[in-house]
């Protein structure tokens, strides 16, 4: 016969991990939860206890698997590589060298297989879906693009950091989602030659349209 735990409820949930789960079993219910709070009150509304108190866990559980919101909702979007830690690494380049530093990050973490062909399903599903693109935009602006504002001069870095995103997310879907021709049969090299030098320009270019 068990012996009942003190001040234990017969039938009472317990706090934690659920009963009779294993770490593998837990982590895909609390990436299922995720997925469910993310689509239903978006990137900046959902937070980790609320992902743990749709997945009925303890949140510390959430904790122990997922670093903090931005590492659950990558791995909720399936993408074996964090993109802000990407642009993070890129960001760490001298001012003057970090167009070609993104690039050159870009290219060389698409290549990977497993995050290109995450990658490119999520693009995919941004492009067709806009409340897929609600859901990313606070993450893309806040996580990603915002490292690259803080290397720039505050009265333009905003737009500044706009500009290089749009040359950026345009070089993807060019390249990689509708396989624009020459440009996604083009080497890594001259691609690299090609557009970092725009990139580079609106980091830290003149852009006279900002002085008016």
């Amino acid at each position: 016969m068990r012996e009942q735990v003190p001040n234990e409820v017969p039938g009472a949930r317990k706090r934690g991990r659920p009963k009779g789960s294993t770490t593998g079993t837990t982590k895909a219910a609390i990436l299922r939860a995720a997925s469910k709070e993310f689509s239903h009150a978006g990137y900046e509304a959902a937070s980790l206890r609320s992902v743990a108190r749709r997945a009925g866990v303890d949140p510390a559980l959430v904790h122990h698997y997922f670093k903090d919101k931005d590492d659950l909702f990558v791995q909720t979007m399936h993408i074996p590589v964090n993109p802000g830690e990407i642009i993070a690494q890129a960001a760490t380049a001298p001012l003057e060298q970090m167009g070609e530093a993104l690039v050159r990050a870009l290219l060389t973490t698409w290549r990977k297989p497993a995050f290109r062909t995450a990658a490119t399903a999520m693009i995919r599903g941004l492009i067709s879906s806009s409340s897929a693109t609600k859901i990313l935009r606070p993450l893309l602006q806040r996580e990603i693009f915002s490292r690259l504002g803080s290397r720039l001069p505050e009265d333009s870095a905003e737009p500044r950091v706009a500009l290089v995103a749009s040359q950026i997310i345009g070089l993807i879907v060019a390249r990689y989602i509708i396989d624009l021709e020459p440009l996604a049969s083009m080497d890594d090299e001259q691609v690299i030659e090609l557009v970092a030098p725009t990139i580079q320009r609106y980091l830290t270019g003149e852009l006279p349209a900002l002085d008016h």
